[in-house]
């Protein structure tokens, strides 16, 4: 019986290593624009604005499917949907690649985001169902760290790649990584064996969420909305800050991809420390202040660097704890209903933010772009604070049993 629980322990392992990878093409094709910002702008004549309107198009899918993504797994098959959303983010890259107007180059950055979120969505579920206990929470940190390993390794790679040669070429390695994730999640995962009885898709839907959930999350979504806004500015307007001041290409990519590099060891390492802290919401109230802190130093002209490391390593540290707020508040039968609402929260400010901070950046710099992902992400603070006011505070059994 131990063997058999070991190889069932080594299987989800394997399948945890295949779902991670795939999910790294993810961040590496989310990241592709802003890689090679510099090159696209003058190839297709498109200004910041419409470069941050090119980057966000990427999350906007998920407002229509982050809530019915479950379902759609659950109607086809986890495996079958996350394949599917792998072949469409190849073809939506190799679309990118060939896109000779700012149209064909939204058309194709929208398909590559519906199947980004597909697999985005399932993927959660999919690692939920393979792992239980504490040993959910390693995994789940594992693949969460997928997301800034493709953006780390699409600075690294894609930049070098489009300036020798060109942009389209940078573009289409998108549709490479994720044409070998298709390979690797057909070949590797396996579904776990149902460890009890299946749930009844009738009781998943919005009617099971009470006015309280309602409102909490409303307040409860906001901070993983800010903090992931905050992020996403500085990835798709850094490099070509960096580039206006003078560094290359390649220099501008190495730069923004340690500042990556710190976050993924700030995320793993934020899990532990919040875990054993006391006041884990302090310990995130100031690691956001010095993250906000380290873009304003860099807006003020700094050596980009050694702010760039410290920014990643204590930036990274409250992730765990954003992501964790509405479980702290859904009841186990609102929980898949509350979480979409969560996402498709969390994937709406990533698609209308960036756009926002390019117009900023037309209008008066990249430095009033910094600015601005410094006081998004200390809004990141603040309604922390306010959902965890939200959370204690009183509501009237009444009203807290009553559907919405």
């Amino acid at each position: 019986m131990a063997t058999t629980a070991q190889e069932r322990t080594r299987r989800a392992w394997r399948c945890l290593a295949a779902l991670t990878l795939a999910r790294a093409a993810m961040g590496f094709q989310f990241q592709s624009v802003a890689a090679v910002a510099p090159l696209m702008a003058g190839a297709l004549g498109v200004d910041k604005t419409q470069l941050g309107w090119l980057v966000g198009l990427y999350m906007l899918p998920g407002v229509a499917f982050a809530l019915p993504g479950g379902l759609l797994g659950r109607r086809f098959g986890d495996k079958r949907l996350v394949l599917v959303g792998l072949a469409l983010m190849a073809a939506g890259g190799v679309w990118l690649a060939v896109a000779g107007s700012l149209a064909a180059a939204d058309a194709a950055r929208f398909a590559s985001g519906i199947g980004g979120v597909m697999i985005n969505v399932l993927m959660t579920k999919m690692v939920t169902d393979l792992f239980e206990g504490k040993g959910r929470l390693l995994a789940m940190s594992v693949l969460i760290n997928a997301w800034p390993i493709g953006i780390g390794l699409a600075l690294l790679a894609i930049g070098p790649l489009a300036e020798h040669a060109g942009w389209r070429w940078g573009v289409a390695s998108t549709a490479a990584f994720a044409v070998l994730g298709v390979a690797i999640v057909w070949a590797a995962y396996r579904p776990p064996a149902p460890r009890g009885p299946s749930a009844d898709a009738a009781h998943v839907g919005l009617g099971v969420l009470s006015r309280r959930e309602w409102w909490l999350l409303a307040v409860g979504s906001l901070p993983w909305l800010l903090y992931n806004a905050a992020y996403q500015i500085t990835t798709a307007f850094l490099p070509s800050i960096l580039v206006a001041d003078g560094l290359g290409i390649v220099r501008a990519g190495s730069l923004l991809a340690i500042n990556t590099v710190g976050f993924v060891v700030g995320v793993q390492a934020g899990g532990f420390l919040l875990k054993r802290a006391s006041r884990p919401d302090l310990v995130c109230h100031l690691m956001i202040a010095a993250w906000c802190a380290t873009l304003l130093f860099i807006a003020a002209g700094s050596e980009p660097l050694p702010w760039l490391v410290i920014g990643g390593l204590l930036g990274g540290v409250p992730a765990a704890a954003l992501v964790s707020v509405p479980g702290d508040f859904l009841r186990a039968e609102s929980r898949h209903a509350g979480m979409g609402v969560f996402y498709t929260a969390y994937y709406l400010g990533c698609a209308l933010v960036p756009p926002l901070a390019g117009a900023l950046y037309d209008r008066a710099g990249g430095e009033a772009a910094l600015w601005m992902a410094a006081a998004i992400g200390a809004g990141t603070a603040v309604t922390l604070a306010m959902s965890r006011r939200a959370m204690a505070a009183r509501v009237p059994t009444a009203v807290t049993a009553t559907r919405a």
